[in-house]
């Protein structure tokens, strides 16, 4: 439903806004063009032709991959957008699983540990953590890392002496995002760490953790065995919906760290108001965010037998 509406706004907002459609989808300004232009820019972006037919126009555009047309970049949106979400993806997927695996394996054991000396810290620390915004994070570690250290770079995601397709560019290129992932690692562990460990404190309530202890089983088997398995979708489900906030929350770091990911396309399609672009770089957000919660609800499915033979009733 959101992805739909999602392709309904992008339509339909230029053609609604009040001024000439043409300006708003080139970004042009009116003053800017000629007559001639202006029936051009009517004509390539269908404008003179029913509302309908409009339409079937733009979705032909999603679906072909085009993504609509860049006429400030002269360039297909699709092709700018896949130049650089690539950079954004090597600093969101690698975060994404270090917050999710680290956050998992200590929340299960601080909530499996209430009230310890380790829950009681980590909690405490956590959420101090939750607290503090991503740019204080990533600058922090920059101040630690680079400027009084010099143990990492701060900048780009290569050195200028790198050569590529050599290991030593592999190794210049892991060395310039161990920052960049630590920011967002950092600022998405403790939400995932809250959540498992609140959970793990109610799980560990149940009878079936209060058997397994009384069987004299290892805690270690108790928290992979039992607990795990009860907390295994609500913690699947909520990382699936974080992967986009992840996306989102890139931006900011991709501007400390100067990585030119989606974060400098966005920048400069706002600035001059390219609005094909603005829309392809929405569009690709929104399909990231469907096929992430679609992903989770499909591993849930995988691991509760009930839900299956339910979706077979």
């Amino acid at each position: 439903m959101c992805f739909l509406l999602v392709v309904v706004l992008n339509f339909f907002l230029p053609r609604l806004l009040p001024g000439n459609p043409v300006a708003y989808l080139t970004g042009f300004s009116e003053q800017d063009m000629t007559p001639a232009q202006v029936v051009f820019y009517e004509d390539a972006l269908h404008l003179n032709k029913p509302l309908a037919t409009q339409f079937g126009f733009y979705l032909r555009s999603l679906l072909d991959g085009t993504l609509g047309y860049s006429y400030k970049k002269d360039a297909a949106v699709s092709a700018l957008v896949g130049e650089k979400i690539g950079y954004t993806l090597q600093i969101t997927v690698p975060a994404v699983l270090l917050s999710a695996g680290i956050g998992l394996l200590w929340g299960l054991r601080c909530g499996y540990k209430k009230d310890s000396l380790t829950d009681r810290f980590s909690t405490t620390a956590l959420i101090i953590l939750n607290a503090v915004p991503t740019f204080l994070i990533g600058l922090g570690l920059m101040i630690v890392f680079c400027f009084q250290n010099r143990w990492l770079p701060y900048t780009g995601l290569n050195s200028p002496e790198a050569v590529r397709g050599t290991a030593g560019h592999v190794w210049d290129r892991v060395l310039h995002l161990l920052l960049p992932v630590g920011t967002l690692t950092l600022a998405a562990l403790p939400s995932r760490y809250l959540l498992v460990r609140n959970m793990a404190v109610s799980a560990s309530d149940g009878k079936d953790i209060l058997y397994a202890k009384q069987r004299g089983l290892p805690d270690s088997v108790i928290r992979r065995d039992y607990l795990l398995r009860s907390i295994a979708q609500p913690f699947l489900t909520m990382l699936g919906m974080s992967v986009s906030l992840c996306v989102g929350g890139s931006v900011v770091i991709e501007k400390i760290f100067s990585i030119g990911g989606m974060d400098s396309l966005l920048t400069e399609a706002v600035y001059t108001l390219d609005e094909p672009l603005m829309q392809g770089i929405l569009f690709v957000t929104t399909c990231i965010m469907v096929l992430s919660i679609l992903l989770t609800d499909f591993l849930c499915l995988l691991l509760d037998p009930k839900r299956r033979l339910e979706g077979k009733g």
